[in-house]
């Protein structure tokens, strides 16, 4: 088997965080990268965009990362706040791209997770945040089989808010 080789994410540092991003997820839900997928397409391989936001006020540090169909192109360090990561996938049809992350502010109880979820085929994408612990991956896989493209969590008890979607290529996720 050959080895898969696995590189650093593009980072993005927002330097007015709210015009910044607002302006990058206008250019990314403009972006029609499908055309630049064809040739992919017709030999059954497929490769996505993931970006994820960090709007939180501190790092956060990857807890779990599961891929049900596809591989990362990239490593996943831990995010640091008003920054964008572009992370890449890879995956081949009918299974293509289906994969899910959770980061966290820490280990302990009063620190708080944000979970993510897509399914590139399906075009669905799935989240949720709240006090940190491990991640039922057979559960978020049930609940992304029955989400939509666009989802919103906002976590009542420590307020962490979390939006993620499908928009073309791209498996968009924000984190405040």
């Amino acid at each position: 088997m050959a080895e898969i080789e696995v590189s650093e994410p593009k980072m993005l540092v927002l330097e007015n965080p709210e015009a910044d991003y607002e302006k990058m997820i206008k250019e990314l839900e403009a972006k029609v990268q499908a055309a630049a997928n064809v040739d992919g397409i017709r030999s059954g391989s497929i490769e996505v965009t993931s970006p994820l936001t960090n709007f939180t006020k501190t790092v956060l540090t990857k807890l779990d990362v599961k891929f049900w169909a596809g591989r990362s192109i990239h490593s996943f360090p831990d995010l640091k706040n008003n920054t964008t990561y572009l992370f890449g996938q890879r995956g081949t049809l009918p299974e293509g791209v289906k994969w899910g992350y959770s980061y966290a502010t820490g280990k302990e109880s009063t620190d708080r997770k944000w979970v993510a979820a897509f399914d590139y085929v399906a075009g669905k994408a799935y989240c949720e945040c709240g006090p940190t612990g491990p991640v039922d991956w057979n559960v978020v896989a049930d609940k992304l089989s029955k989400s939509e493209s666009k989802m919103e969590y906002v976590d009542p008890i420590f307020g962490g808010r979390i939006v993620a979607r499908v928009a073309g290529d791209q498996l968009i996720s924000t984190l405040w």
